[in-house]
């Protein structure tokens, strides 16, 4: 190699060195500008960033994550954690499962200042139905927020639940233009959505240049102070939040009504049809708990909503027990009356009920006078309120516990309607056995309730099941009598699987029904259908006589064909 050649290889060695020695300046220049001033455009660096905080509910503007559940637009929050941050521990009770809180007499605010002194007398007890999904229990806390001044929304888009306080004061802003929600300061933070020009969101801190706050779909992230303008504060507007009963619309006549039975467990309506022939649904849902007045509350938001999607009015059915000696003791206390009444009008704000059903039975007949006061008492408040004020009674005659107890005279001016139960003629206990409502029965039954009672308030009562008797022939020729009763398709299967066909049937003109009976290991079984054709017939005295309408006990005893002759014939 000459000695130039060997000049132009160190100088190029050199140059490299040089080159590489300023790239390890500018690198290392660069990081610290990165690390101290990065922020700025990019927001915190990776390892400065703290672990995005995972969340499906925001709560007072705090993230918390837990599980939720929505049906029927009703949030459901997981019970322990309702406990932890709202209502403190409840009492859990079974069949169905509910839980009992008690409401303070500072929650219960409503516009009518004489029901809101008359409402803040004594704290209430309130029983809320739950919701068992998989191992978790949920309370229906949206059901609540009328209540509890909340606002619980569900927002389907980002798949999060909010839960804001309505009397906590808060800022708002609304974004100038169209603009992206990030995750921290920096430009080019990560994007958590997109803003529209217009939107209001709620401003949960103010920087020197930035603003952090919450959108209303529940996220969280920073906008630049300039992008967003009209920042006010809102005051709470307390007299607006009032715990209100809905009115009920006008039913004409004549209108169906039915009961339903909740038991153990709330039945499903979720998947029925709208019924044409029915205006009204009458949930059994509150039971007179003590002489004191306490109710047990069976009531479920999600029925409810079931029943109001279906255009039914809903009258809450409330009962005694059928305990003639707490009843008494009851009647003979006007502070548990009052007691009563309070849950009753609470129930039925809270799950917005257009009527009560009353349905106080076997009560001492010494006691008629002390029930008549009582239902005038109830009857002032309901009414007071709009609400639809129904009884329950028998028809006239036979015992004086279950029916000579009424005063129906005094007792039809006070109520807007009287649901008469015509069935059981003959009762599940009966020595004999014979139909649940034979015509002839039904029609006088009703020709003597109108003598007390104006048609126009009269609901006649329909049996959507029947009684099987089984008679047993005693070694001294006597025979002893036992029944169960069975709604309309199973009884019918009862007759098929005993091979006793529809051609086997009997028509009693006089009972007005199909008559059928078999033998099965050495006992006689015997039954009254009811049917197509026997409610029909019994469905035809409302128009007859110009009743109200029908009421029909109960629901899901009846064949699905009942409703079609119903309107029918009405």
């Amino acid at each position: 190699m000459s000695r130039m050649e060997k000049r132009k290889t160190i100088e190029a060695k050199k140059r490299d060195k040089l080159t590489a020695w300023m790239l390890i300046m500018v690198f290392i220049a660069s990081t610290v500008l990165f690390y101290f001033f990065g922020p700025y455009f990019f927001g915190a660096l990776p390892w400065q960033r703290e672990p995005e905080e995972p969340y499906r509910v925001v709560f007072d503007d705090e993230k918390h994550d837990v599980s939720f559940v929505v049906e029927e637009e009703i949030v459901f929050l997981p019970l322990s954690w309702v406990e932890d941050q709202v209502t403190g521990e409840l009492e859990i009770r079974q069949n169905p499962l509910r839980a009992r809180m008690i409401v303070e007499e500072e929650q219960l605010n409503y516009e009518d200042r004489n029901l809101t002194e008359f409402m803040r007398n004594d704290d209430i007890p309130l029983e809320v139905s739950l919701l068992e999904a998989g191992d978790e229990i949920y309370f229906p806390l949206s059901g609540l927020d009328m209540l509890l001044d909340h606002k619980t929304t569900y927002h389907p888009e980002t798949e999060l639940v909010t839960i804001d306080q309505l009397r906590k004061p808060y800022q708002s802003a609304s974004v100038r233009e169209d603009t992206a929600l990030r995750e921290d300061v920096g430009l080019f933070s990560r994007r958590m959505t997109d803003l529209e020009a217009g939107e209001s969101v709620r401003v949960l801190e103010t920087w020197e240049n930035h603003i952090y706050i919450r959108t209303d779909g529940g996220f969280f992230g920073f906008l630049p102070k300039d992008s967003v303008q009209l920042l006010r504060r809102h005051e709470p507007e307390t007299e607006h939040l009032f715990i209100q009963h809905v009115p009920p619309s006008t039913l004409e006549h004549p209108f169906g009504m039915v009961w339903e039975y909740v038991g153990n467990a709330h039945p499903d309506r979720s998947e029925d049809e709208i019924i044409p022939a029915l205006s009204v649904v009458s949930p059994t849902w509150f039971e007179l708990e003590n002489e004191m007045g306490d109710l047990v509350g069976k009531a479920q938001f999600r029925y409810a909503t079931y029943m109001r999607d279906r255009g039914y009015q809903i009258w809450g059915l409330v009962t005694n027990a059928f305990d003639p000696d707490m009843t008494e003791s009851f009647l003979m206390n006007t502070e548990a009356q009052d007691h009563f009444i309070r849950q009753l009008l609470l129930y039925a704000s809270l799950y917005r009920m257009e009527g009560i059903n009353l349905d106080f039975e076997n009560i001492y007949y010494q006691n008629q006078q002390e029930l008549t006061d009582f239902v005038h008492r109830l009857s002032e408040k309901l009414r007071d309120q709009g609400l639809i004020f129904s009884i329950d009674v028998t028809i006239p005659g036979g015992s004086l516990n279950w029916s000579q107890v009424y005063d129906r005279s005094s007792l039809a001016p006070l109520v807007d309607y009287v649901c008469v139960m015509t069935y059981d003629e003959h009762w599940a206990n009966s020595p004999v056995a014979g139909s649940v409502a034979s015509i002839g029965w039904v029609e006088t039954g009703i020709q003597n309730t109108l003598k007390e009672v104006p048609p126009e308030k009269v609901l006649l009562g329909l049996p959507f099941y029947t009684r099987l008797w089984e008679e047993t022939t005693q070694p001294d020729g006597s025979i002893t009598v036992s029944s169960r009763a069975l709604g309309m398709d199973y009884a019918v299967s009862i007759l098929e699987e005993n091979n006793i066909g529809r051609e086997n049937w009997q028509w009693l003109e006089e009972a007005g029904q199909h008559y059928a009976e078999f033998e099965a290991e050495g006992m006689r079984y015997r039954i009254w259908l009811e049917d197509e054709r026997s409610i029909a017939l019994k469905a035809s005295l409302v128009k007859d006589y110009g009743l109200a309408g029908f009421a029909g006990w109960r629901k899901g005893f009846e064949k699905t064909t009942i409703w079609d002759v119903l309107k029918d014939t009405l």
